[in-house]
């Protein structure tokens, strides 16, 4: 579903963070970015049957900003069209956390907006939702919870046994185009 890469020359945090937000959104595929241009992103993308590009950038060596595009290559390659902006307020790592586990074969999600309030959340709730709709089950191998908090949106993913999988990101905005 998404092509997960990171800004040029990220930091090892970074690149920590989206293996971990590999792990969070299922049938994602992370990359090194290294020197590809978005075109090339987007031809990556088109090669692996992927629809979406979220690229992490960071600042101070922390990830601080998600950018989402939407690939489109009918007729043929087009140039990546932004969708989302979501700016990071922190992210705590699965390494960080010592109850964190990996969930291995996921077929099945559920995202859960129950507990969103403002509009960023559901912004993104409304995103996952139709990205993984195919895969939504009221019995899934992992939830994605979104709950909004003072001040911010808290992300985090379940595993079957409810226990945290893949980083928690605490998202202060996010702005649809």
């Amino acid at each position: 579903m998404f092509l997960i890469t990171t800004s040029h020359r990220a930091s090892q945090r970074t690149r920590s963070f989206i293996k971990d937000l590999t792990q969070l959104l299922p049938y994602s595929v992370h990359i090194t970015r290294g020197k590809k241009t978005l075109d090339e992103l987007v031809l990556e993308a088109y090669r692996r049957n992927l629809h979406y590009i979220l690229v992490v950038g960071e600042k101070h060596g922390n990830p601080s900003v998600i950018w989402i595009y939407k690939a489109e290559w009918v007729p043929r390659p087009f140039p990546p069209r932004l969708i989302m902006t979501i700016k990071i307020l922190g992210v705590k790592l699965s390494r960080e956390n010592p109850n964190a586990t990996r969930t291995y074969g996921v077929k099945t999600i559920n995202v859960s907006v129950e507990k969103c309030i403002r509009d960023d959340c559901y912004f993104l709730g409304d995103l996952l939702l139709s990205v993984y709709n195919e895969h939504i089950s009221e019995n899934p191998d992992l939830r994605i919870i979104l709950e909004d908090r003072e001040g911010y949106t808290l992300l985090k993913g379940l595993n079957k046994l409810n226990r945290v999988t893949g980083p928690i990101i605490r998202i202060l905005r996010v702005r649809k185009i």
